[in-house]
């Protein structure tokens, strides 16, 4: 069996493959880090450190993506890919008669789950395009994902993989695995999501205000362009509340809840 783990560069997925190198965990033989390329730059700094340490231990990293999300985004203020499909953040709609709603998410599926999976295909099994792939399970793909997210996981749908959830095995949450990083004198992991993610709670829009300025930036200015999207009936928003993400109060209970990023993420690709 092939043991490939899924690595988002978060808490949870850098703990797994530390404890794979560390012989905690049975030794990892690739990891995976599919690139949306609006991650934050302190994912982008511990995917380094993390490389390197993998593959001083042997462990193959690949660094894969299907697209840049921001870019595809607001590029005639549409995703639309080669083949023809659309792959949408899930955005919050202001309608015209006034009512809210959310677009599907489907970006998930489009720059985690396929880049990961062809990633797989053709430099794992070294399988040519259009080629079958093994009837039997082949590959064990690991998941970052806690105790406390356990209703997250799945059961593949591809018949050459299986999935496995160590921390789940584990029943490790993820305090549990920042305070077994930190024992170890690891760095300090950052959350794996998008800059601009729809699912952002209001806790993490502060912290990203407070601590992270650039980033901050970035998102203001991707809210303010995404406001009037083609065929849509209304208005887009990052926030819930259907407010411009600059405007929103952010500090008060009173402010309308995010939906947290795992509690519809259950693919596992995504804030690990």
């Amino acid at each position: 069996m092939i043991e490939v783990l899924n690595l988002g560069a978060g808490v949870q997925s850098s703990a797994v493959l530390l404890m794979s190198i560390e012989g905690v965990l049975p030794k990892l033989d690739h990891a995976i880090f599919a690139d949306t390329g609006w991650e934050p730059d302190a994912v982008y700094r511990q995917l380094q450190f993390l490389k390197q340490k993998a593959e001083s231990a042997g462990i193959t990293v690949h660094l894969v993506n299907n697209g840049n999300i921001r870019e595809d985004t607001l590029n005639k203020q549409i995703n639309y890919r080669e083949n023809g499909r659309t792959a949408s953040m899930p955005m919050h709609i202001l309608q015209s008669d006034g009512t809210k709603g959310i677009l599907r998410r489907q970006c998930t599926a489009e720059y985690k789950i396929h880049a990961v999976e062809k990633c797989i295909r053709r430099d794992i099994l070294e399988l040519k395009p259009r080629q079958r792939a093994p009837k039997n399970a082949v590959v064990r793909q690991w998941f970052g994902i806690s105790f406390d997210e356990r209703r997250r996981q799945k059961t593949s749908q591809n018949k050459w993989a299986v999935f496995y959830y160590p921390l789940i095995e584990m029943k490790w949450d993820r305090v549990t695995c920042h305070n077994w990083m930190e024992d170890k004198n690891f760095p300090d992991a950052p959350r794996s999501a998008c800059i601009g993610c729809p699912y952002h709670s209001d806790f993490e829009w502060r912290r990203i205000k407070e601590e992270m300025p650039k980033e901050w930036k970035d998102a203001v200015e991707f809210d303010q362009q995404i406001r009037t999207m083609k065929d849509l009936d209304g208005k887009a928003y990052l926030h819930k509340s259907c407010v411009p993400l600059d405007e929103v109060n952010l500090w008060t209970d009173e402010s309308p809840g995010q939906m947290r990023l795992w509690d519809d993420e259950c693919s596992g690709m995504c804030g690990m």
